[in-house]
């Protein structure tokens, strides 16, 4: 009952546990919570309790004030010798804290002492629920307690034992609980079953480094069940911009922010009910030292022992101003709180006015959404309920609700952290409920010092009229301008995109839908049709009108099939990802059908007109008749384009008459403001003749500031023009150098996206290998065992062999990612396409039966011979063949097949799935480039770059909407090098 009242809630339990295991010099405290069977574990690697400990400290309520504990000099920091550590948790607190989380506590503790070395593992049992029964006293409750030598652990029999005790207690004082609570103690502890043997093989199983009480560790690990549904309920989020409860209250707990390693690395796993295991807590998911570069601004300084503030503050990561804050309540006296340092970083809220891209800014505003704010440790361990986003100490919401004009900051956008230690701030005491400080006269001057402090910075550096805002104030000017310019940009480039974007969707359509072919052969049949009938007109003159009228009825269809064909990209605009491959392939095919159709046809009827002309029209009429044409067309011409040209005069008197008044307001302000200084000097001077100097320095001082500022507009004016000058002098615009500009960005940020996901696959194979490696040993050892049975028992000998070929199979495909393993192992075998058809078989025979996929190999696939490193050819089929596999099953209409086969080049995959757009062909080799969904878009093209090394090529041999896609492995190479190590 005690418990419930002095802890708030389950995360502040563990928070105080974590406090404990800090004390007792743990290096990693970890919490596991089972949601199977609600059961929440906690394992440190401190120094653990001696079974004395545990009988006479912590059993025993109220034991040992830690008073005075932290001026002891000379106590013992642990077998590594750890520096010494102020000490955190109140004793007595702890104990209380696990009656909070769950009704039954099974505590396994095993101590090391200087003097005794390792001891026993103490297990004790506790059910908390005795301790609550009214009228029952302490000295009637039994607690079980075991010990157990040598590095063991118990098993269930042991725990059972343990479960029997607690049962035959609650037995004996039923008489004085009453039987209706005797049954419900005994139904929740009956409930208590648990291997501690097992629990061990399941963290290990999961960690390498995983915290064991077994043979020479040691720490204490308290398990716990069942825990109350409200743990549930402070894991889950309520909203996606606030954090869960056990967020707010366990993340931060050491200070990472400043970069400095954890005094104790915690974390907090959830084992799903499915199996999947989340990281709720661990130093990731706080803030560190990179979020803290993200800062638009930072402060970093400390306040004496009289509240006065001595440090650096950056506006916009600019040149750090010393700034001093006196503290005006003080009046001189010391503050009761003691000396403390304060460091934050700030992150502007709006993104065009911080120095973030928006893509940064919206990540790292989401971030701050959730754990932003102002924490407060005390020797680098957190004290709650500072930081949390919902216990703004400082009222710095509440003032920014007031006056936001006047008041700088929003809570959730620091990230930062008040620094205080047991030596210099003891004053500073939590409350029993660790709901923050006691309202003392030391925390008032705390809390006073630092509001002061943030008044003060508003005050002099954010507002419009303080002393020193200039650096912000300018900056941020800047910034909106940059920001609106490229949101401007941003805009019309967008819509652009979007306009080409779906040009090209309706061509490729028609392209792949035969449209443009079907389209140029009605034109040319329709003319022959007509051109035939007029070959039995009788009267030249007739028949050379109708000639014209054919000419340009179908010069006007065959100009129209073009103008369907042609999509013009405005010239300044960038593109990246899909729709530069969309536009790339729309040039390549676009241009083949200028040759293919409309050249053709235009060629095919241009013959038949002169055919049909050179004997009975008159060549001077034929030459009138084509002037007219050309003629009539220019006319058209100049009229479109000298429409444009009066638009773009518009454009210019329009950009003049802005420009010219922009510049005659700048230089109004500029006049008024020399002026305004000018008449201030006059009157001031004129009341007290005795400062004239030095208002004259203050006069000339401003007026150089104002020199500098409007020198620098007016130049930045000029440099503008002439650059916009110089660019239509040589044909180009602005447009054209933004566009350049915006293209380079692009590309270099797709390459670092690129190089970034390759990094990352590189890692990730670096850690498959090394983890495959380890195991690999295990296996080859085991099978060296195996293999004497295996010769000896005929039916046990063909598994072995089956095992062996596939572990060979795989160890070798695995030491082909890495690029040191390449230079290492193998020499080049001959590989039949037999010998590639059982390897896929065995591999994906699961896959063909579940989706009903017939894999047919011809003949000249089983025969083909080819000599190569097997892993390299191998990994390449099976990327393929994943591929066919999954389009296969999801697209295929009809028949579902796959067929390996084999031409004069090399090998051949086909398969029944969906057509290969043109489009598409090229660029679905790509890394990151996929049209399955979920894909990664890795395989086919590590496929093909694997395959290259070893002068392989992969290629795609049929492609079109409508047609089967055969893939093509050539492996066509000089076989000469023959045998030799790759090395």
């Amino acid at each position: 009952m005690l418990g419930r009242q002095q802890i708030a809630g389950i995360p502040t339990a563990l928070h105080e546990l974590l406090k404990n295991a800090h004390d007792a010099y743990a290096e990693r405290a970890e919490i596991d919570f089972i949601r199977r069977n609600r059961m929440l574990v906690l394992r440190d690697d401190g120094y653990g309790m001696t079974r004395e400990d545990v009988e006479n400290r912590w059993l025993t309520i109220g034991t040992e004030s830690r008073v005075g504990a932290n001026k002891l000099k000379d106590s013992w920091t642990g077998p590594k010798n750890l520096p010494r550590r102020a000490l955190m948790g109140e004793k007595g607190i702890g104990r209380l804290a696990i009656a909070v989380i769950a009704p039954v506590t099974l505590l396994m503790t095993r101590a090391i002492r200087p003097d005794t070395g390792l001891n026993n593992l103490v297990v004790a049992l506790v059910h908390w629920g005795l301790f609550e029964q009214p009228g029952l006293d302490i000295s009637q409750i039994d607690v079980p307690i075991e010990e157990f030598p040598d590095g063991t652990l118990p098993d269930s029999s042991d725990i059972e034992n343990l479960n029997r005790q607690v049962i035959d207690n609650i037995d004996r004082l039923s008489g004085d609980i009453g039987a209706s609570s005797a049954n419900h103690l005994k139904s929740t502890i009956a409930n208590f079953r648990f291997d501690p043997e097992k629990m061990d093989k399941f963290f290990s199983n999961q960690s390498k480094n995983s915290l064991s009480l077994k043979e020479n560790s040691y720490g204490t690990h308290f398990v716990m069940l069942p825990t109350g549904a409200e743990l549930e309920d402070d894991i889950r989020r309520k909203n996606s911009d606030e954090a869960s409860q056990l967020e707010k209250v366990l993340l931060g707990f050491s200070n990472t922010i400043d970069g400095r390693e954890p005094v104790l690395a915690t974390a907090f796993r959830d084992h799903a009910l499915d199996g999947e295991v989340i990281e709720r807590i661990s130093e990731r998911e706080f803030l560190g030292p990179d979020d803290f570069r993200k800062g638009d601004h930072w402060l970093d300084g400390s306040f004496d022992e009289y509240g006065q503030f001595r440090g650096k503050i950056s506006i916009y990561h600019q040149e750090p101003i010393e700034f001093v804050c006196n503290w005006p309540d003080g009046k001189g006296r010391p503050a009761k709180c003691g000396p403390f340092s304060i460091k934050f970083a700030y992150v502007n809220g709006d993104a065009k006015s911080s120095l973030l891209s928006p893509e940064e800014h919206k990540e790292i505003k989401s971030k701050l959404d959730l754990i932003g704010g102002l924490y407060i440790y005390r020797n680098g361990i957190r004290i709650l309920p500072y930081g949390s986003s919902d216990y703004d100490f400082l009222g710095i919401e509440t003032r920014r609700g007031k006056s936001a004009q006047d008041w700088f900051f929003a809570y959730r956008r620091f990230i930062g952290f008040v620094s205080i230690d047991q030596d210099h701030n003891s004053s500073l005491s939590e409350k029993a409920g660790r709901e923050g400080f006691r309202q003392n006269i030391a925390y008032r001057d705390f809390r006073d010092i630092l509001t002061n402090l943030f008044v003060r910075l508003a005050l002099e550096f954010f507002r419009t009229s303080s002393p020193q805002s200039d650096q912000y104030w300018d900056k941020n000017k800047e910034l909106n301008r940059e920001f609106r310019a490229l949101e401007r940009q941003r805009k019309n480039a967008s819509k652009r995109r979007k306009y080409l974007d779906n040009s090209l969707k309706e061509f490729f359509e028609k392209y792949e839908s035969d449209n443009y072919k079907n389209t140029s052969d009605e034109i040319i049949t329709e003319a022959e049709r007509r051109l035939d009938s007029l070959s039995n007109l009788s009267s030249n003159t007739e028949l050379a009108l109708y000639l014209d009228d054919v000419e340009e009825d179908f010069i006007g269809k065959i100009r129209g099939l073009e103008a369907q064909i042609v999509i013009s990209k405005p010239r300044n605009l960038s593109l990246r990802g899909r729709l530069e491959k969309d536009w790339n392939a729309y040039l390549r095919i676009a241009e083949k059908l200028k040759i293919e159709l409309v050249d053709q046809i235009r060629n095919k009827l241009s013959a038949r007109l002169a055919d049909l002309r050179k004997s009975r029209v008159d060549p001077a009429r034929t030459r009138e008749r084509s002037i007219a044409a050309l003629a009539a067309e220019r006319t058209d011409l100049v009229r479109s384009l000298t429409d444009l040209r009066n638009q773009s005069y518009a454009a210019t008197e329009s950009m003049r008459a802005s420009l010219r008044a922009m510049i005659k307001e700048e230089f109004s302000k500029f006049r008024a403001a020399v002026e305004e200084l000018i008449s201030d000097f006059t009157s001031r001077s004129a009341k007290d003749p005795e400062i004239i100097d030095q208002l004259r320095g203050e006069i000339e001082s401003r007026l150089l500031e104002i020199r500098n500022t409007e020198t620098e507009f007016f130049n930045s004016i000029r440099r503008n023009m002439e650059d916009l000058a110089e660019d239509l002098r040589e044909g180009q615009t602005t447009e054209d150098r933004l566009g350049a500009i915006e293209q380079e960005m692009i590309h270099l940020e797709a390459k670092v996206e690129f190089l970034s996901d390759f990094a990352q696959v590189g890692m990730s194979v670096g850690i498959l290998q090394h983890e495959f490696e380890k195991s690999a040993h295990d296996l080859r050892r085991a099978m060296r065992d195996l293999k004497p049975w295996a010769d000896g028992t005929p039916d046990l000998r063909v598994i072995y062999n089956r095992m062996r070929q596939s572990f060979d199979y795989l160890d070798d495909y695995l030491k082909t990612l890495d690029p040191l393993g390449r230079r290492m192992v193998r020499r080049k075998v001959d590989l039949r396409g037999d010998d590639i058809r059982i390897y896929l078989h065995r591999i994906f025979d699961r896959r063909l039966n579940e989706d009903d996929i017939e894999l047919i190999a011809t003949s000249q696939f089983n025969g083909r011979v080819v000599k190569c490193h097997a892993p390299t050819l191998l990994g390449a089929f099976v990327n393929v063949l994943d591929n066919a596999i999954y389009w296969v099953s999801n697209g295929a209409d009809g028949e579902r097949k796959i067929t390996l086969s084999a031409d004069d080049k090399g090998f051949l995959i086909s398969n029944t799935g969906p057509g290969i757009e043109e489009k598409v062909k090229d660029r679905i080799f790509d890394f990151g480039e996929s049209t399955r969904p979920g894909g990664r878009g890795m395989g086919l093209a590590i496929a093909r770059d694997v395959l290259a090394r070893d002068d392989f090529r992969l290629e795609l041999a049929q492609w079109g909407r409508d047609k089967q896609p055969i893939f093509r492995i050539v492996t066509e190479q000089d076989n000469d090098d023959d045998d030799h190590d790759d090395g």
